[in-house]
């Protein structure tokens, strides 16, 4: 080799190997763009922009000249001999704004010379002979488009001419140059996800190629764990891989909810419509009792946070409608590449404890080589609101209503200590008092007859929703960089309610010889207002007579008279609603630092570190004019007044600061001549800090409408505001948690001849959360993975198979349960006991030195398939995850202090299946030609998670595992049995209606046994008296969910659709007959339809299930609420019986079309002439219809029936969005 010292920029000198090649990765690097790039990225961003780009104009100049002007725009030195310079020609030229690569092919368009950057230089050397060269025709470049088979254009495509070093890739438009010389070679075409390809250059000139959906397993796609990145064909673990292309959909604007039906083995619930509302999630069942089920998501390696510290059990409970947000709800879907959901303990060993539930790894968008490419999407929406004239409102109307108050007075019944009085039972009352004569009585009757107030209408809107999202990318082989913002802007279908959202993102990637720096960040400032849900937006709209009036007729406020204790207060919702508000706001930011070292050829060092912050500041307040605070003032009098000036208002504080550091070491080497053997091995340690930090106070006298201004309350007033600011709440108090871990991890691999893998992970570590003693605050996490690809071997002669690979794990995964310490915590009062008159002391936690972390062992086995050349791709999998010491409540006496003690008791099994498949049914893409054929795939989740009665707690000692229950935990499914799945919960069984009366009866509570029974119940434990009188009903939670997607292209026109469906699940109807204070119904609360159906004379028991209007007061206080049967008491009254019984039981079954969105990419002729790379428009539905059990009545199956409140339901959304770039 022959090597010169050549002139550089400015003087310098650079060594230069004439017959050097490239580096083993293929990079080159540039001192200036690192040391920018580490020091200030956004600096960085800006000058690599205005460098990556050449002006000239020059006429006749020396090629000497033109070179230093391009070195000295650019940065780049020029590497070339004396002998070159005596070849060159003049140079005239103009250029502006051109990007390097293509400016120095228009430089040496006309010389004898060819270029290549490497390394920070531009390397000039002479050019080579060749067929092209003696044939001029064949010199013009070969332009070329490639699209994926929606017509889009896909960017970052490798493009190699066969057999030649010569490589490039397409920009964002998904363009692509071949230089001329190249004309009659062979190009290879390839892009993780999408099939190989070869095409010649000739018929690649100037057309759209449309790159086939690809093989599971042929393409190297990579799969990103957070802590390794693997190529797809050596992946031994459970992984389910999703590009955030192939599942955005307009309008739905949060990452949680976009995965409904996508993933095999993982359960969606929404129980909500209110805007953001999040979701729950649950990966291949659920694997604690007390510990949080929810999977733990990752950022770019990063373990993420919640913004508020959430007690699990809240979070576990299915009817919680999570409204404070949770890890991702500040990130934009639109920042996304691609989504890897870890089921297994083998791609989750790594994540350690809290990685039992899965672990969701989102990687964010990042630049890639090309030139700076803007793009630009914006999304309308439009949400509808319920109507009473929907399925779903199976409410009755104002007639019906006041039939039902007409056949209470016909049957002479009464109110039962009613005071409050309004509609049709305020107007007889006044007739009856001699306020009003009967003309009055008949023209107000007819009135509330025909009112139907609309309170949907009054509450509720059709809600607008906006969404915005601009992103700059770009960058070299030694830097790249995306950057972006996003606004957006959701209106409740709740009057009053919204959500905004502003994003920011910024990756910076830079490449310098051996060394690699990342330097990301993403931020994001969220508002939510809401109406507090003590109010009860939607349990009023659902329950309040329609017979009661809104407004006045001169359109004022109608008020009707409302109740605390024997207190009246004139209600209205609208007022309540005005004088109210729950507001957040939310502030996150992450940053995020990689600096890799790559030591020598296989052997890389890297380091990590990261810092979360996030501030969530909750302010809830009622107004002076509010029923709360009107109920604080209880009889107005100074002694007895908690709220003697003004208002309240409720601030809640959350902050949390997270951070995250990791020294990594990843070695890669093959042995043996044939290179057959690899080896591949990492091993690092980490260190992880969580802290929350919270305030939270109440204070009254408070004016919101004076810009929130405080008044003094006068020290003489009201004996009890004076002892309620002793309180906590008063004072205020803080809420700090504090999470340190350490851990080490390693994992080991090899693989023979890309046919048989191995693979072991191991992670080491330890909390301060757990015991004092050290064998339990230490965990080791391991499991061993491996993989047959059997394509390789016993297969290789099938032709029609192109893929098969079976693959296995089995290892452990751990959990632990926030809030624990081995230390006692006392909490001294400020306030005298008033018993004792001295002041007193709470213990606040207490000492758990014996508590161990939660175990879970992991079995997984599965099959990946491609057939039929790429048509039919698919996968089989089963796993069985068993958690041992798992967490409990245990009851102890309350002389410690505490009621209840977490101890290490328990154990869940899950078990189940899951078959994933991608059919390509039709593919007529067009490759030699511009436009597209007729395509049809199909992507179905069939099967998903069989669990049906395998998701249970062993206990062989006790049928029991907690021992403070009461029959709620029966009914709502918290209760723990022994071999029972987890949610299971139970019904009274309903044997009929009384001839008599028409009231409900339950077997195991007839009331002519009740001396029977007493004698029997009393003799028996409180389980044991519950499972009599109760039935097993179900469970609450789906055990089968899955999702079918199609997707329709022809041309310039998409069509894709997304169906998803949940089975196994039950739920009960809608509250009918409880709820009220007496058997029958209060004057301003409605009634469902149903009970148009009711009992009304004898005989009807036998056409109807609906209990009758009752005036029999002893039916409030049945026989097991009276001693001595009220120590064992199962129930509430028969009313309350009713709607928990079995006869109100149905399937939660449902298919829903959860999406179909309908897609125009504009002709890219048309799009050019006006300035645009490309562009599409689209319009999208979401929840567009469900078909369920009928019995529902529109019901929404999300919605359990068990909560005390009425949840809005899922509501269709209708979205036009464009995207545009340039």
């Amino acid at each position: 080799m022959d090597y010169f010292l050549s002139p550089g920029n400015k003087g310098r000198y650079v060594l230069y190997c004439e017959h050097s090649e490239k580096n083993d990765d293929g990079t080159t690097f540039s001192l200036p763009y690192k040391f920018l790039a580490l020091l200030i990225p956004i600096m960085a961003l800006h000058l690599f922009v205005k460098a990556q780009t050449v002006t000239l104009n020059v006429k006749n100049a020396p090629f000497v000249q033109v070179a230093e002007e391009i070195s000295k725009q650019t940065k780049y030195d020029f590497s070339y001999n004396d002998r070159i310079l005596q070849k060159t020609k003049p140079v005239t030229l103009k250029l502006v704004k051109e990007p390097l690569s293509m400016a120095l092919q228009k430089l040496l368009s006309e010389q004898p010379l060819s270029f290549e950057i490497r390394d920070g230089l531009i390397i000039i050397t002479e050019k080579k002979p060749s067929v092209a060269d003696l044939d001029p025709g064949l010199q013009s470049d070969v332009n070329g488009h490639i699209t994926n088979e929606a017509g889009l254009p896909l960017e970052a495509v490798a493009i190699k001419v066969k057999n030649t070093n010569f490589g490039t890739r397409t920009n964002k438009n998904g363009e692509f140059t071949i230089p001329g010389k190249y004309a009659n070679s062979m190009l290879q075409i390839h892009l993780l996800g999408y099939a190989d390809m070869e095409i010649g250059a000739q018929r690649a000139r100037v057309v759209t190629l449309a790159l086939a959906a690809a093989d599971l397993n042929e393409v190297n796609v990579v799969v990103n764990t957070g802590y390794l990145k693997i190529d797809r064909r050596h992946l031994t673990s459970a992984v389910t891989t999703i590009k955030m292309d192939d599942i955005r959909t307009p309008g739905v604007n949060t990452i949680d909810k976009l995965l409904e039906g996508r993933v095999p083995g993982m359960m969606f619930m929404q129980n909500s419509g209110q805007v953001g509302a999040a979701p729950k999630l649950r990966i291949r069942g659920t694997s604690t009792i007390l510990g949080n089920r929810e999977p733990l998501w990752v950022l770019d390696g990063i373990v993420l946070t919640d913004p508020v510290n959430v007690d699990p059990q809240q979070i576990n409970d299915l009817d919680f409608v999570n409204l404070l947000g949770n890890a991702i709800a500040g990130l934009n879907p639109d920042d996304i590449e691609q989504i890897d959901v870890l089921k297994d303990a083998s791609a989750t060993a790594l994540y350690g404890a809290k990685a039992g539930n899965g672990v969701i790894v989102i990687t964010t968008k990042k630049g890639k080589p090309g030139k700076p490419m803007i793009s630009y999407s914006m999304s309308s929406g439009y949400t509808r609101r319920p109507r009473y004239s929907d399925r779903s409102m199976y409410m009755m109307n104002s007639r019906e209503r006041m039939d039902v108050s007409k056949e209470m007075v016909e049957r002479g019944m009464q109110y039962n200590n009613i005071t409050q009085w309004s509609g049709y039972e305020r107007a007889l009352q006044d007739y009856y008092g001699g306020k009003i004569d009967y003309n009055e009585f008949k023209r107000l009757s007819d009135y509330y007859a025909n009112v139907n107030t609309d309170w949907m209408g009054l509450l509720t809107q059709d809600a607008f929703t906006q969404n915005h999202t601009l992103n700059l990318s770009g960058g070299s082989n030694d830097i790249k960089y995306y950057s972006s913002i996003g606004y957006l802007n959701e209106n409740g279908v709740i009057k009053g309610e919204s959500n905004k959202r502003y994003s920011s993102m910024l990756n910076v990637t830079a490449d310098y010889k051996k060394f690699m720096a990342q330097i990301a960040f993403n931020g994001s400032y969220q508002v939510r207002n809401y109406s507090p849900s003590d109010l009860g937006i939607m349990n009023y709209a659902y329950n309040t007579s329609r017979t009661i009036p809104a407004y006045n007729d001169d359109g004022s406020l109608f008020y009707y008279p409302q109740m605390n204790g024997s207190l009246k207060y004139n209600y209205n919702i609208l007022n309540e609603r005005d004088n109210s508000n729950d507001h957040t706001d939310l502030i996150s930011a992450n940053i995020r630092a990689l600096l890799k070292w790559r030591v020598m050829k296989g052997l890389d060092v890297e380091g990590t570190f990261a810092v979360g912050v996030s501030s969530n500041a909750r302010e809830m307040y009622y107004t002076k004019n509010s029923f709360y605070i009107f109920k604080l003032r209880a009889d107005q009098t100074t002694r007895w007044d908690l709220a003697p000036v003004g208002g309240e208002l409720q601030k809640n504080d959350t902050r949390n600061r997270n951070y995250t550091g990791r020294l990594q070491v990843n070695y890669l080497t093959t042995v043996g001549q044939s290179g057959k053997h690899s080896l591949t091995a990492t091993g690092g340690v980490e260190v992880k800090s969580n802290a929350y930090n919270g305030f939270n106070i109440t204070r009254r006298g408070y004016f919101t409408e004076m810009g929130g201004y405080f008044d003094i309350v006068p020290t003489t007033n009201s004996a009890y505001y004076q002892q309620w600011m002793t309180t906590k709440d008063a004072l205020g108090y803080f809420n700090r948690q504090l999470t340190n871990d350490f851990a080490w991890f390693s994992t080991a691999g090899y693989s023979y001849d890309n046919r048989y893998m191995l693979n072991i992970h191991i992670r080491g570590e330890q909390s301060n959360l757990f015991g004092s003693r050290t064998n339990n605050r230490f965990l080791p996490i391991w499991a061993v993975s491996g993989r047959w690809n059997m394509k390789n071997d016993v297969f290789s002669n099938v032709s029609w198979i192109n893929d098969i690979a079976f693959k296995g794990s089995w290892g452990w995964q751990g959990n632990m349960l926030p809030g624990q310490s081995a230390n006692m915590v006392i909490r001294q009062n400020l306030n005298t006991n008033p018993y004792y008159n001295e002041t007193s002391s709470n213990i606040v936690n207490y000492p758990n030195p014996d508590l161990k972390w939660e175990k879970t062992s992991s079995f997984n086995a599965g099959v990946e398939f491609s057939i039929l050349k790429g048509k039919l791709n698919g996968s089989f999998a089963y796993f069985y995850k068993r958690t041992k010491d798992a967490f409990l409540d245990k009851t102890v006496s309350e002389i410690n202090g505490v009621e209840k003690y977490v101890i290490n008791s328990g154990n869940l099994e899950n078990k189940g299946i899951e078959v994933s498949l991608s059919i390509r049914a039709i593919d007529n893409t067009a490759m030699g030609s511009s436009k597209r054929g007729f395509v049809w795939r199909i992507d179905p989740q069939l099967g998903q998670v069989l669990n049906k009665v395998l998701n249970r707690a062993i206990n062989n000692r006790n049928n029991v595992l907690v021992d403070n229950i009461t029959y709620s935990n029966f009914l709502d499914g918290t209760v723990q049995l022994s071999g029972k799945p987890l949610n299971t919960f139970y019904s009274y069984k309903f044997k009929g209606l009384s001839p008599v009366d028409g009231s409900p009866i339950f077997y195991g509570a007839e009331p002519e046994m009740s001396d029977d029974y007493n004698k029997k119940y009393s003799q028996m434990k409180r389980e044991d008296v519950y499972l009599s009188v109760m039935s097993e009903s179900g469970r609450r939670e789906p055990f089968i969910q899955g999702g079918i997607s199609n997707y329709f292209g022809w041309r310039n026109f998409g069509l894709s659709c997304n169906v998803t469906y949940s089975f196994g699940n039950k739920i009960r109807m809608l509250k009918i007959a409880s709820g009220y204070a007496s058997t029958i119904a209060y004057p301003q609360q409605n009634l469902r339809k149903e009970f148009v159906r009711r009992w009304r004379r004898p005989g009807d028991e036998n056409y109807t299930n609906i209990p009758g209007l009752q005036a029999n007061n002893n039916l409030n206080t049945p026989w097991w609420n009276v001693y001595p049967a009220s120590a064992y008491s199962f129930a509430g009254s028969v009313y309350d019986m009713y709607d928990n019984s079995d006869v109100r039981l149905v399937s939660a079954n449902y298919v829903k079309l959860q999406s179909a969105s309908f897609k125009y990419n504009f002709d890219e002729k048309m799009i050019r002439k006006l300035g645009f790379a490309s562009a599409y428009v689209s319009i999208t539905g979401t929840n567009l219809f469900t078909i369920t059990n009928r019995l529902l009545k529109g019901q929404d199956p999300a919605q359990s029936g068990q909560s005390p409140n009425i949840n809005l339901s899922v509501r269709p959304t209708y979205t036009g969005s464009i995207n545009v770039s340039f």
